[in-house]
């Protein structure tokens, strides 16, 4: 068991690296690309025999608004732009904003792993076809 503990562990390289900081965000973008992916397929078309709706009121009324494509657009640069300025700004302290991309990460799993269980139970694939 020590030498587990005195062992390098693959990760602390990546760690060194590019900090925890810049990992939370590049999975942030990373399951933000896969929730607007797979709430494209869930929203794209109807599927006779469900009713699928956007949970997130706000994304709804922006896709009644714009249109799905062109409002998941827009939240890709709003979340870009997020980022950038959390990652950016001195006015955040680092710990707050580990802890703020890590409740982001939980929520967009979960939704991502709602959209997949959705795409699944419709027979759509994930990759885009029926």
């Amino acid at each position: 068991m020590l030498l587990a503990l005195c062992w390098p562990r693959p990760w602390d390289g990546v760690l060194r690296r590019h900090g925890l900081l810049q990992i939370l965000a590049l999975l942030t973008l990373l399951l933000t690309a896969a929730d607007h992916w797979t709430t494209y397929l869930c929203l794209r078309a109807p599927i006779p025999g469900f009713e699928v709706s956007e949970a997130n009121p706000l994304a709804g009324w922006i896709f009644e608004a714009l249109g799905l494509a062109p409002g998941l657009l827009l939240d890709s640069v709003v979340t870009l732009a997020a980022l950038a300025f959390l990652l950016s700004t001195r006015l955040v302290p680092a710990p707050t904003k580990r802890i703020f991309l890590a409740v982001v990460i939980a929520w967009t799993g979960y939704a991502v792993v709602n959209n997949l269980h959705a795409i699944a139970s419709m027979g759509l694939s994930p990759l885009g076809g029926v």
